[in-house]
């Protein structure tokens, strides 16, 4: 079986008046490689707008699926016998286990209208592996990253490889991998969602009613959509490398952002899928000094406002990525023994050296001349991207907080961001 729940266990809370999960429960298993999470959950306060599904990691939690509160739940009204209570209390989730642990732990939180999260469950459930039967000719080079990192320009660089395909259009970042992937959980997850509410009902008989045609449907047909899923992200490469005139490609290389999309995986779902279907792909985790990021996203947004307006924003900049730099921090050290680890400031200064480094890990040519014909091209790369680039020069854009940084603001920032810049081994020292 695909999976199976180990034990769920209730969380207390003043807060929430009484909540129960219809499914799963303990000791169940299914053929599927998706589980049904569904439920209802009451206020005793604050009103719930959704559930929040997250996974736990090493002491770290982040949301993999939200799902809302808005299913009519007449019983549990009837239940309470309290007809001032509303009756859109259900919720009711697939959550696709692609990317998930082999043992995973889960909760669900209660978020209120504020924003709040309040856990009310944990669930702890065994998994097999998704195995999918086709052999690919090309392995991935996904290179994971946050905004104003250099990644347009790596990207640029690593399609300079004969090993390597990388689709040759600004801003170098097609998501192919991404569309194909989120295309196959989808399917995998709820494809009568596609049809008409008569066509879902025979869908219901067709496929899922009887246990064989379930089986079936559960296993060989998700390896086929697997299979198709992984095809035609490697036909898409080829075709490129093809029209690029690249004979010997052995690579597609693909940027994963921090954000996907409402509705899509998120990156970190992204990340795991392709480690589970493609074992031998390599992620590189690129990653630039916090407070310089910073400053090149206010400087990049900022053409139409004023020096002084510029300065005021300083002040509080820091506080609108506190979130997506704990979570990229935490993914990396989740999984800094399967990365490669590129920092901006060693790819502007010594663009060679890291290439070289990249090359070598991939196992492909990284001679003296491979090298030259790559970095003969590196400013005439970065002359594409003026439109990217925030400081006068190469130079300029490392350290640039301690320049644009009054020494209250440095402080600042390196105290937000100590832990995280000291994980990258980024200089804290302020003087």
């Amino acid at each position: 079986m695909p999976y199976q729940i180990i034990d769920s266990q209730g969380i207390s809370d003043r807060r929430i008046k009484g909540f129960h999960l219809d499914t799963p429960l303990p000791g169940q298993s299914d053929s599927a490689n998706k589980i049904t999470i569904a439920g209802w959950i009451l206020s005793a306060s604050e009103a719930f707008t959704h559930v929040e599904i997250r996974e736990h990691d090493r002491g770290t939690s982040y949301c993999i699926q939200r799902c809302p509160i808005a299913v009519e739940r007449p019983d549990v009204v009837n239940h309470y016998q309290d007809h001032s209570l509303t009756p859109r209390c259900g919720f009711s989730s697939q959550l696709m286990l692609l990317g998930l642990p082999q043992r995973a732990e889960l909760s669900l939180h209660a978020i209120t209208e504020s924003g709040e999260g309040i856990p009310f469950l944990r669930l702890n459930l065994e998994r097999k592996v998704l195995v999918s039967d086709f052999s690919p000719r090309l392995r991935p080079v996904i290179v994971t990253t946050l905004g104003r990192t250099g990644s347009t320009w790596f990207m640029q660089l690593l399609s300079k490889h004969p090993s390597v395909v990388v689709a040759d259009q600004h801003p170098y970042e097609t998501f192919a991998l991404e569309f194909w992937l989120h295309l196959v959980t989808q399917q995998l997850v709820s494809p009568e969602n596609l049809l008409s509410p008569v066509d879902q009902k025979r869908f219901q008989r067709d496929f899922v009613a009887l246990p064989e045609r379930k089986l079936w449907f559960d296993q060989e047909y998700h390896r086929q959509a697997l299979r198709f899923c992984q095809q035609s992200i490697e036909n898409y490469y080829l075709s490129v490398a093809q029209a690029q005139g690249a004979a010997s490609t052995q690579f597609f290389a693909e940027k994963i952002p921090y954000f996907s999309g409402e509705g899509n995986m998120t990156w970190r779902q992204l990340g795991a899928a392709v480690r589970e279907l493609y074992p031998d792909a390599l992620e590189i985790v690129l990653v630039r000094d916090f407070r310089d990021m910073i400053l090149s996203a206010l400087h990049f947004g900022a053409q139409d406002k004023s020096p002084s307006d510029l300065e005021k924003e300083k002040s509080t900049a820091y506080l609108n990525v506190v979130k997506e730099v704990s979570e990229f921090s935490a993914y990396y050290q989740q999984n800094r023994s399967n990365t490669l680890l590129v920092r901006y400031e060693d790819l502007m200064l010594d663009t060679q050296a890291i290439l070289k480094r990249v090359f070598q890990s991939l196992g492909v040519a990284c001679d003296a001349q491979t090298m030259d014909h790559i970095i003969r091209d590196k400013h005439a790369v970065a002359q594409e991207h003026k439109q990217h680039i925030t400081s006068k020069s190469i130079a300029q854009s490392v350290q640039r907080w301690r320049s644009e940084l009054t020494p209250q603001l440095q402080d600042r920032y390196t105290e937000m961001f100590e832990q995280q810049l000291q994980l990258f081994g980024y200089d804290i020292r302020l003087s």
